[in-house]
């Protein structure tokens, strides 16, 4: 039994070292035109404003002299307050947009799901209840595992640089 149980803690810490990072976002930037930023409209942005405060939201219009952005949230809230907001033009010299892909979410889930039913029967001692419990709350376990891990590999974060 206690080969069993070392052998799932190593399992456990292996898989924990194949995870990517917190942090790990794709990354890619892009220069465009004032009138290239109509392909951001409808899109979830990040706006850091002259005064160093940063503005989230969804980008809902491209005027001529501004963006204006839903804002959902703001480190400043006396200054930017939520709702609609008109990013000056002049003001504006990158924005970033999230865009999310679904596909390791997908195979975050098969994988964990699958390495919690592996895990479970190869490794959980016990009566056959007991033992079907514990298979229950292991792959739902690892099966949520698996998307967290796939949900931190498909942010994939698009930087726009204003050209003049």
């Amino acid at each position: 039994m206690l080969k069993r149980c070392t052998a799932g803690i190593c399992l456990m810490l292996m898989l924990g070292w194949c995870a990517p990072p917190a942090d790990a976002r794709s990354e890619e930037q892009r220069h465009v035109s004032w009138d290239g930023l109509s392909e951001i409209v409808g899109q979830n942005v990040h706006v850091v404003m002259p005064d160093g405060a940063r503005i989230e939201g969804r980008a809902t219009k491209l005027e001529a002299d501004a963006l204006e952005v839903e804002i959902r949230k703001t480190t400043n809230q006396a200054a930017y307050p939520k709702g609609k907001f008109l990013v000056a033009r002049a003001t504006l010299k990158a924005v970033d947009v999230d865009r999310n892909t679904k596909g390791w979410r997908i195979t975050g889930l098969a994988i964990g799901g699958t390495i919690g039913v592996l895990f479970c029967t190869a490794f959980v001692p016990g009566t056959a209840s007991r033992r079907a419990a514990a298979d229950v709350a292991a792959a739902a376990g690892l099966t949520a595992g698996g998307y967290l891990l796939g949900r931190m590999a498909d942010r994939h974060t698009i930087t726009y640089v204003i050209t003049p």
